[in-house]
């Protein structure tokens, strides 16, 4: 009998690794003893005939089941906690309680609502305006819980400044597309489209970014799994009383779009002066739009 391998039964590590070899052995057929002296010390014997076998079995096991540690992906931990996004949640908060207050929640529906026959007079703002209009309590919370579940993310990874341009573009894009179908008098309101086009965007995302390298890549066939699965999302939320189920399919292609446009580029936009001046972009997007509604609505 010969030893193949020695440990001692102080040692856990060398206990376990004497408990594969046995099972290792006995399932190829290679009978093996434990020889344990008076110091501690034990061996693993097998026959002289069996030993080469013996050897060569452990080594196909070790080779079948070496263990290759994988990367972990970096993942912040507050990943979904964004200020921005608090932010803007708040702001539309803001917004839904003055006009409601005020008595003028109805009248700012008329004046600012995505409406497709507004929209073929010229008056476009109403597809950002929208955006910033809720129908009740009810609908402004549930948004404002989808900004802080997917338009987190997205401004973690883009930067704030960017992501809120993405957003608004996004989101204006999908109510532009969604009444360019029709010519009537239905108003539509609501962030949601935003949050769908936030979807798109985080999909977008996945799809255009290596997981391995976190670099930018141009999509590729095995990439459509994020796509479903943020489509599959969007579909979860597009249903209900009074849903505009078109605005949110066209925000969530129009977010997909731009995504799939904007990362493979996005290293030259990245960077804090550049989210400064996305942002600064925004607030003059959203201002322009409000007075382009005042003016259109005074007498004279």
């Amino acid at each position: 009998m010969k030893s193949i391998f020695t440990g001692s039964i102080y040692n856990k590590n060398t206990r376990k690794q004497a408990d594969l070899i046995l099972v290792v052995l006995a399932s190829q057929s290679v009978r093996a003893v434990i020889d344990t002296g008076p110091d501690g010390l034990y061996d693993i014997l097998v026959p002289d005939d069996d030993v080469f076998n013996a050897q060569q079995q452990l080594k196909q096991y070790a080779r079948e089941n070496k263990a290759v540690p994988r990367p972990v992906p970096h993942v912040p931990t507050g990943i979904f906690f964004s200020p921005a996004t608090l932010a803007l949640a708040f702001f539309l908060a803001a917004i839904h309680y003055i006009i409601t207050t005020r008595g003028l929640h109805k009248q700012a529906i008329l004046d600012f609502g995505s409406s497709s026959y507004y929209l073929s007079q010229g008056q476009s703002f109403r597809a950002v305006t929208a955006l910033f209009l809720h129908s009740n309590t009810e609908h402004l919370i549930g948004n404002m819980a989808g900004l802080l579940i997917l338009a987190g993310p997205l401004l973690r990874v883009t930067g704030y400044g960017q992501g809120l341009l993405l957003l608004l573009a996004a989101g204006t894009a999908g109510n532009l597309i969604s009444e360019s179908f029709g010519r009537d008098l239905r108003l539509s309101i609501g962030a949601s489209t935003a949050v769908m086009a936030a979807a798109g965007l985080l999909g977008a995302r996945r799809m255009t970014i290596d997981a391995e390298s976190g670099h930018s890549v141009f999509p590729k066939v095995k990439a459509l799994a994020p796509f479903a699965a943020a489509a599959t999302l969007t579909a979860m939320f597009s249903h209900g009383e009074n849903t505009d189920v078109s605005a949110h399919l066209f925000g969530f292609l129009a977010g997909t779009g731009i995504g799939l446009c904007y990362y493979p580029l996005s290293a030259p936009l990245s960077g804090p002066v550049l989210s400064r001046i996305s942002f600064g972009i925004v607030l003059g997007i959203l201002f322009t739009a409000f007075i382009q509604g005042v003016l259109t609505f005074l007498p004279g």
